[in-house]
């Protein structure tokens, strides 16, 4: 006997990948969350599958509900094809929201003007940037997409490497006047480092101060870059800063400059489900050029 799926329950299962939960989903749709449980469960009965299990972060497919999303996509992609009075060049627009998780500096120097250039071509375009500075969790990215530091693991993401970027030591000539200028590794154990808050540090590729700082004094730490690039050019300490960020501040002093640096990787990646969304792989392909647009002149 033939199934008979209701299309409607497959733009329901779409929603809630994409959101990752029932009251994201329901607000993409329209309609309160209890609308899209009754219809996730009304799909289930249907096929006789689970296809969601609750998860950290929200929910996640079964292998059955990978399969069934293929087709809750083919749904939509047909719907998106259906005139509706506009014109050509209108109904090529893209829309939706896309949800972007990056480090602090990097969202604000790179990701902030792809978001920009994208909505100002798709104005049907809408984003959240939250800046983390954690690993991508082992299950898969919260967000549309991630960046950070730390390569992910999880299998069900595509991983693109965005750029390289180097640490440096960095000082204030008023630090520099009261302190004295290093001149080997051995002297920054007289120096207090300006860096993150070390209890709160998730991410070991950034665990870097003992090594640059041996029998080094209390770490003045902050869990913001820019508060460090701050702290920094008030003098407070030795910054441990990407040099990315370090130009903004002209006036500071780079120290041990061929002994005490140390490079990184940015990562960007995204479910393969939501990359699939042309508003998703749109974002992504404006985050990649625009590393390239403020990385490439610093090599």
């Amino acid at each position: 006997m033939h199934t008979v799926v209701d299309p409607a329950d497959l733009l329901a299962l779409l929603a809630v990948v994409r959101g990752r939960t029932f009251t994201a989903a329901a607000a993409t749709l329209g309609v309160n969350h209890t609308t899209v449980a009754r219809r996730i469960r009304a799909l289930e009965r249907t096929l006789g599958e689970r296809l969601l299990v609750a998860a950290p972060g929200g929910w996640e497919l079964t292998a059955t509900g990978r399969t069934v999303l293929a087709e809750a996509e083919a749904v939509q992609a047909a719907l998106d094809r259906l005139p509706d009075g506009t014109s050509g060049t209108a109904a090529r627009e893209l829309r939706g929201l896309v949800r972007v998780n990056s480090t602090e500096v990097f969202g604000m120097k790179v990701v902030a003007p792809a978001l920009t250039r994208v909505r100002a071509e798709h104005p049907g375009i809408s984003f959240e940037l939250a800046s983390v500075t954690r690993p991508t969790p082992a299950y898969g990215a919260a967000a549309d997409l991630d960046i950070g530091v730390t390569r992910p693991s999880s299998p069900r993401l595509q991983v693109h490497r965005l750029a390289d970027y180097e640490l440096g030591l960095f000082a204030a000539p008023s630090y520099l006047a009261v302190h004295g200028q290093p001149v080997s590794m051995a002297d920054l154990a007289d120096h207090s480092p300006v860096y993150y808050v070390e209890s709160m540090l998730q991410v070991t590729d950034l665990d870097l101060v003992d090594r640059l700082f041996p029998r080094r004094a209390e770490v003045l730490g902050a869990t913001s870059v820019l508060a460090q690039l701050e702290m920094t050019r008030r003098g407070a300490g030795i910054g441990l800063l990407p040099v990315f960020l370090a130009v903004d501040a002209p006036e500071l002093v780079r120290v041990l400059p061929s002994s005490t640096s140390a490079v990184l990787t940015f990562w960007l990646s995204g479910r393969t489900e939501n990359l699939r969304r042309p508003e998703v792989a749109a974002v992504a392909e404006a985050v990649v050029e625009q590393s390239h647009r403020v990385f490439t002149p610093l090599l």
